[in-house]
């Protein structure tokens, strides 16, 4: 069986879930392992999970595990904005690993960019394609749940009228930087909430753009609505108390538009303790509307508190090898073959 050569960089909460899955697989070997944390800097990519020993120990500098021999760099650093808000130094840093002629998968949302960010897709699909590697964007939202997995239900229809996909995730136990960015605990009426509405907008549309273009729909109008949750209650997440009253939820519309009419809506909740404070409700659900007239679909356990990260990592970690053996340039996932579980 042949071996495909790994290095995660980043090893943060889907970092992690990768690990495991990578230790799991005959088919796939950890090489190298990149991360800027000073409690994970020269210790075991295993171990410092709780994990198996890998016997790769863990540096802080992606050019020196680019001098490895390895066929694919799993990305999962933070994303980098730009002075304007746009995503160009995590693509910089994406074709550095495509011209040291590295494959590349990534949970960023650099997705779908021949629409969003046209200038960014032109820039990786070149590296990629003058290195003969390729690059490959998946993950949940956007990506595998956003559009991989609905456009396959679409698949069951014999005409696509409206299609709905609603998701969202509880933060009480998320330790990473980013959930700063939601407020939790603040005044709601100092927030700047349209800050806010904007930069989700920005990280999750492309998910509903290729789902318009999948299904055949031309949107004239991308329409973004956001609302603000208080705490009924005071609530306990891991980064301590939100009082009664301050910030404890969001929710975001993305819906692309045709004629005035709703085609395509990925609506996704951000909020904490949902054990709790109910509203708003995170609903797992996939809404097609056509012929037969309805196809809805629930799946549960798709962002449980315990292991959230997984249904991130596995799409990406069982995509490698139809990466590193597949066509060259800046690919989509529905473009490829099934992706199944890897032995």
């Amino acid at each position: 069986m042949k071996k495909y050569k790994v290095i995660v960089w980043g090893l943060g909460n889907v970092g992690r879930a990768a690990i495991r899955m990578i230790q799991d697989k005959e088919s796939l070997e950890l090489v190298g392992a990149v991360d800027v944390d000073p409690k994970k800097i020269g210790k075991d990519s295993g171990e410092i999970f709780g994990f198996p020993k890998t016997g790769i120990v863990v540096i802080n500098n992606i050019d020196d595990a680019l001098k490895l021999d390895a066929d694919i760099v799993l990305d999962y650093t933070p994303l980098v904005r730009d002075e304007k808000g746009g995503f160009t130094p995590s693509a910089e840093a994406i074709c550095k690993i495509l011209r040291a002629k590295k494959n590349v998968v990534t949970t960023l949302p650099i997705y779908y960019s021949q629409v969003t960010t046209p200038d960014l897709y032109k820039m990786i699909n070149d590296a990629a394609k003058e290195n003969n590697v390729s690059y490959l964007p998946t993950g949940l939202l956007p990506g595998a749940y956003a559009s991989y997995i609905p456009t396959v239900l679409a698949g069951l229809m014999g005409r696509v009228d409206k299609i709905v996909v609603q998701s969202g995730e509880d933060d009480q136990h998320n330790f990473s930087s980013w959930v700063k960015v939601f407020g939790y605990g603040m005044d709601p009426d100092k927030f700047p909430q349209d800050k806010l509405k904007m930069g989700i907008a920005s990280y999750y549309v492309s998910g509903v753009y290729e789902l318009g273009e999948r299904l055949g729909f031309k949107f004239d109008d991308m329409k973004i609505e956001h609302e603000c949750f208080k705490a009924p209650v005071d609530l306990h997440p891991i980064f301590g108390t939100v009082k009664k009253g301050t910030i404890s939820g969001h929710r975001f519309t993305m819906t692309g538009m045709v004629n005035g009419e709703e085609k395509a809506s990925l609506i996704y909740v951000h909020k904490i303790c949902d054990d709790v404070a109910k509203v708003p409700e995170i609903d797992n659900k996939i809404h097609i509307e056509g012929i037969p007239k309805t196809l809805d679909i629930s799946i549960d356990g798709m962002m449980p508190l315990d292991e959230s990260y997984v249904t991130s990592a596995a799409p990406s970690v069982n995509v490698i090898p139809m990466v590193v053996d597949g066509d060259s340039g800046f690919l989509q996932a529905l473009d490829l073959k099934v992706v199944t579980p890897l032995k």
